[in-house]
């Protein structure tokens, strides 16, 4: 460090007043440079330049935004040596830096310790309280403002919305003079938060001036409902009302389109974003790619990829989910050979990918040689996922006992995902041994049964012609008063979406 810093002076233009130091120290922290900011903060007192009550809250900003405590606990102090701590400005900066790193009693010490407190100190700290849940102080401090401000309201919407917390919300909402685009945007993503599309949409109907925020947050909602046919009908409604789209919104409808398995949207909404140079961003990028890869077209997922100028991490694991996803096991081995050679870092989703590419295309040895390489080679420590992705291995390749010697092994309880992928090897492969040893894990780990579980265990009766025992399975399952879940299948036709649950007419999707 004390290299590069002298590196760093001897490099550094040379200013000629304090103005021009802080001017050079936002430019850095704007361009996200914290640690170049620093050290031309220490390059700046070297040469005789004291920080200034300007200084102080740039550098606090940016130790916030960089989560770096102990940077935040050295500039606190050097406002405390040179006696600007006593500075509005400074302050609330501190407030700030202290609430961006949840240390949220440390900003309460600062606030109490000012002798005057602007409504921006308050906001300051409201928002503090708001943004770690501390709803209950929140109140209390909104309560006690001597003056509130919009932001004030508008933090208040916005917190009691993230808990869930609907009723307090909207009742704040509705006491505000004047609402602004942000107060109804807060209220309506409160409400899609909760589920309550059918108020969302009412409010965002009566909304007066809507932006790109409040679209974005109504096909967002209506996807985090699983209303995706709505999702997308919202961002052909988007288009008529001639408000353009960003690249959240083409991330969220790829989704969407994703979903429904509806190519056709799909492929407009792609080339919507290539007209509108929306394409280039990496996260529609890859929502391009699941979007085609759920869709059916692996060739068009490929193309994505392959054309794209800019691939992070999420763009080469979604190629190769894509490839595992369409049964090119092998394909998928070789895009990460490539990955590691491009210097990618694969992560825990990368090698979920690839032990799924494995188990559909049948290769235990690349499988089991890259599972094991996961830790010793990349420092990635297996989670419960890559362990399920094993035992599906594993289970199709018929080496059941294997199967059940890594769930054993594993340093956590198997979860239910796990246990039924190997107990559903077991019915396949009509191994009553390994099973009824599944199912002993079953009762260890759950005093309540679902109708999957009744179902397979009357299925691994049946597959081995115990008639009896999967007769006794089945009655206890409706002796318990458990419903066997209903298939559900979506159709389009003609525009419109059709879903269809086992027994039951279609539904239409379309409002």
């Amino acid at each position: 460090m004390a290299f590069l810093a002298y590196n760093f002076i001897c490099l550094s233009p040379v200013l000629d007043d304090s103005r021009s130091w802080n001017k050079n120290i936002k430019k850095q922290v704007l361009k996200g440079n914290v640690e170049r900011a620093i050290l031309t903060y220490i390059n700046m007192q070297e040469l005789g330049y004291q920080a200034d009550n300007y200084t102080f809250p740039i550098l606090l900003k940016a130790a916030g935004n960089h989560s770096s405590s102990c940077i935040g606990f050295a500039l606190h102090g050097a406002t405390i040596k040179t006696g600007f701590c006593g500075h509005a400005f400074v302050q609330t900066a501190l407030l700030n830096m202290y609430s961006s790193l949840g240390l949220i009693d440390d900003a309460c010490k600062v606030f109490e310790k000012m002798p005057v407190k602007d409504v921006v100190a308050w906001n300051s700290m409201l928002d503090a309280y708001t943004s770690s849940g501390r709803m209950e102080n929140a109140t209390e401090l909104f309560d006690s403002m001597p003056l509130k401000d919009l932001s004030s309201f508008n933090i208040m919407v916005s917190g009691y919305g993230s808990v869930g917390r609907i009723i307090p919300a909207r009742s704040i909402f509705d006491k505000i003079p004047i609402k602004d685009t942000v107060s109804w945007n807060s209220i309506i993503l409160a409400y899609t938060n909760a589920g309550d599309m059918v108020e969302a949409q009412k409010l965002f109907n009566e909304m007066p001036a809507k932006d790109v925020i409040t679209w974005n947050t109504m096909v967002r909602g209506y996807i985090h409902n699983q209303l995706y046919a709505v999702a997308a009908d919202l961002f052909e409604e988007m288009q008529v009302a001639n408000v353009k789209p960003d690249f959240l919104t083409m991330t969220s409808v790829l989704s969407a389109c994703a979903h429904l398995g509806s190519l056709e949207r799909g492929t407009k909404a792609h080339i919507y974003a290539k007209n509108h140079c929306l394409d280039s961003s990496p996260h529609v990028t890859t929502a391009l790619i699941v979007m085609y890869a759920k869709c059916g077209s692996i060739l068009n997922a490929l193309e994505v990829f392959y054309k794209s100028q800019c691939k992070d991490i999420y763009c080469w694991n979604a190629t190769i989910s894509a490839l595992s996803l369409h049964g090119y096991g092998s394909a998928a081995l070789e895009l990460f050979d490539n990955m590691v050679e491009s210097c990618i870092m694969p992560d825990d989703i990368t090698f979920i990918g690839l032990l799924s590419a494995c188990s559909h295309a049948g290769l235990v040895e690349d499988g089991c040689k890259l599972f094991n390489s996961m830790e010793k080679a990349f420092g990635i420590t297996p989670k419960r996922e890559h362990y399920g992705c094993m035992v599906d291995l594993l289970g199709r390749a018929k080496l059941l006992n294997q199967a059940f010697q890594l769930i054993q092994a594993m340093p956590f309880e198997p979860g239910q995902s796990i246990l039924g992928a190997l107990l559903s090897a077991c019915v396949i492969n009509r191994d009553l041994d390994t099973g009824e040893k599944v199912m002993k894990l079953y009762f260890d780990s759950t005093s309540q049964l679902g109708d999957g579980e009744f179902m397979m265990f009357a299925n691994l009766y049946a597959s081995c012609g115990k008639w009896e025992e999967a007769k006794m399975w089945r009655e206890k399952m409706n002796d318990s008063g458990i419903a066997k879940t209903a298939g559900c299948s979506i159709v389009e036709l003609n525009g419109r979406f059709h879903q269809f649950l086992a027994g039951e007419i279609g539904i239409d999707l379309k409002p």
